[in-house]
């Protein structure tokens, strides 16, 4: 590990030294945060009340960044390292874009270099583990009008636009596994879209999801209800709009998709599918020092077969006030998580969440002071009577 980043060090720093020739810039940046915070957490409605929290820190990513322009055409090429998903997460990357006539195009390519550790194989050697596959990447092009994406790439926003505090209190989709923002249930996935700017407050969105993929509806819907598998591939739509209203900005985004079975040269088809819809709507008020904020969502995956589904639906609003320099945010959220079993429908699952911050800066340094809240209802459940707050001072520096 260690030789390994001494090269990818090494390469930057070669690249760097040849700036007179090439024009490069070269730039190191990494982030500190600390904080210190007490949290109460009831399990259920029965249980004791226990206390947590103290003095905590973390360092952030460390990234080496070396640019270049030359005319219309620009390149960066990045090294970065972090601590992420139970170990260390370096990635080498690369992006330019370059601008003929009136079309730009841009894309990046990037490869993980993550070794999780290593073990002893049958033969007795030893092997550790890194990327096993090809970057997935997408080509952009765009004459600043129209915007055309191919390939694997964020084609949709989730539209959410809300504000939270330095502590815990926030509530989210799909806890478990992607802990998505409440809005529209999107991410990356292979298509393509198109993009076209009606008027410079109003521009659309269109996307189309084709693959071989099962499990990434509309890039983040991951419940396969009916047990898809390798012989499965997926296609979905999506459209999304964003447009400024005085001052009002207003977006909204939805998709819709739905595993289908491929077959093989020795089985048909048996019709097993999972239907995958999803809703986001976020709405912004500029009202000067005070600005509101509502994101909305809803989620939901069906399976034909299974007869089961999973899904959610929530909201968010609150506001940030301006005072100078300083900002003072209002957060209140609320979800409902609803899933059925094989057609019976279980206890819908609701949890609210409650936040106040307050965050400034001491001289380069950014200070974030919080109260969060967060509660679960759900009749006879086990998670019923969940409750826990949650104070936080959260100190932090980029350098």
């Amino acid at each position: 590990m260690k030789r390994l980043s001494k090269i990818m060090l090494a390469a930057v720093a070669s690249v760097t030294l040849a700036a007179p020739a090439f024009a490069w810039d070269f730039s190191a940046s990494g982030s500190a945060t600390a904080k210190l915070n007490q949290t109460t957490t009831k399990v259920n409605k029965d249980a004791l009340v226990i206390t947590s929290g103290g003095v905590a820190s973390e360092g952030g990513g460390i990234s080496l960044v070396s640019a270049h322009s030359d005319g219309a055409a620009s390149a960066t090429l990045t090294y970065a390292v972090d601590w992420a998903d139970g170990g260390l997460d370096e990635t080498l990357s690369v992006s330019g874009a370059k601008k003929v006539g009136n079309w730009t195009a841009s894309a990046g390519t990037s490869f993980n270099l993550d070794r999780y550790g290593c073990s002893n194989t049958t033969d007795n050697s030893t092997r550790c583990g890194q990327q096993t596959g090809e970057d997935s990447t997408a080509v952009t092009l765009t004459d600043g009008t129209m915007t055309i994406i191919l390939g694997d790439a964020a084609h949709l926003s989730s539209q959410n636009v809300s504000t939270s505090s330095a502590a815990a209190g926030a509530v989210s989709f799909d806890t478990a596994d992607d802990d998505a923002s409440v809005g529209a249930f999107v991410g990356a996935y292979n298509g393509v879209s198109l993009g076209y700017k009606i008027s410079d407050t109003m521009s659309a969105t269109v996307a189309y999801q084709t693959s071989g993929d099962y499990a990434d509806a509309c890039g983040l819907g991951d419940n396969a209800m009916d047990g898809e598998g390798a012989t499965y591939g997926i296609s979905g739509t999506g459209l999304g709009f964003n447009g400024t209203f005085g001052t009002i900005g207003v977006g909204a985004t939805i998709c819709s998709a739905a595993t289908a079975d491929k077959g093989t040269t020795t089985t048909s088809p048996v019709g097993n599918s999972t239907a995958y819809s999803t809703m986001g709507i976020g709405i912004t008020m500029d009202m000067g020092d005070i600005k509101p904020f509502l994101s909305i969502g809803s989620y939901s995956a069906d399976g034909s077969q299974s007869k089961s589904s999973v899904g959610y639906a929530g909201n968010e609003l609150g506001l940030t006030y301006a005072l100078g320099n300083d900002t003072i945010v209002l957060y209140y959220g609320s979800k409902v998580d609803s899933s059925t079993t094989s057609g019976t429908a279980a206890e819908d699952i609701t949890t609210t969440g409650l936040e106040l911050g307050y965050n400034t800066m001491v001289g380069p340094a950014a200070l974030g002071i919080g109260y969060g809240s967060q509660s679960i209802a759900q009749t006879d459940g086990a998670a019923d009577g969940y409750s826990m707050t949650d104070i936080e001072f959260n100190l932090s520096y980029s350098f």
